[in-house]
């Protein structure tokens, strides 16, 4: 029943009635929504059976549509500031240090991540194989792969060969998409953690 509610709401703010989409946290509607004839779609298969199972389904893949249409928005927003200089203690927006980028590209969407890395790595859900991160996932990478001392966010994943880009600020070179098939960021990767959709 929770679940059918959280879809109504959804449902009327993407097309049925004006207004910004409220997604678990307070996130502006996304550049992309998703169209009010999916949303329809959608909703019609959910109450056209009285089956649970299947209204289930319906709204976890209505739920995970959304999910990626934050995460698309999230990554324009933080594709935006490619070329912004690096500045320690920086949050922007002319200049940043790695989790000052994270924190304020996701306060764009009205979602409040703690301000260093280390403690970024304490909030949503730990995801540890890469098939299965997502874009707009943070993901932390330390020395040795062990103690956190940096942090960027998931822009594509290739689950066949478990690598994945991620825009971030570096250091020497400021806010810019990277590989984790570099071997620098390879040996440094520890994990990913997912905030968009997690209560």
């Amino acid at each position: 029943m929770k679940k059918f509610i959280i879809i109504l709401l959804c449902l009327s703010s993407l097309g049925f009635a004006k207004g910004p989409l409220r997604h678990r946290v307070a996130v502006t509607v996304p550049d992309a929504p998703i169209s009010q004839a999916t949303a329809q779609q959608l909703m019609d298969e959910m109450t056209q059976t009285d089956n649970p199972l299947d209204q289930h389904t319906v709204a976890a893949d209505f739920s995970n549509a959304i999910c990626a249409t934050i995460a698309q928005d999230l990554i324009s927003a933080a594709k935006r500031h490619i070329g912004a200089r690096y500045r320690r203690g920086s949050i922007g927006p002319k200049a940043f240090d790695c989790s000052g980028f994270t924190s304020y590209v996701f306060q764009r969407l009205g979602i409040s991540l703690k301000r260093s890395s280390q403690e970024q790595h304490t909030q949503g859900e730990a995801i540890t194989e890469v098939s299965q991160m997502l874009p707009g996932d943070l993901v932390f990478f330390g020395r040795g792969g062990k103690a956190v001392n940096h942090v960027g966010i998931v822009t594509h994943v290739n689950a066949e060969d478990s690598t994945f880009s991620f825009i971030h600020a570096s250091t020497s070179r400021g806010v810019r998409i990277d590989s984790s098939s570099d071997a620098y960021w390879t040996r440094r990767f520890i994990n990913a953690r997912r905030i968009i959709g997690i209560d």
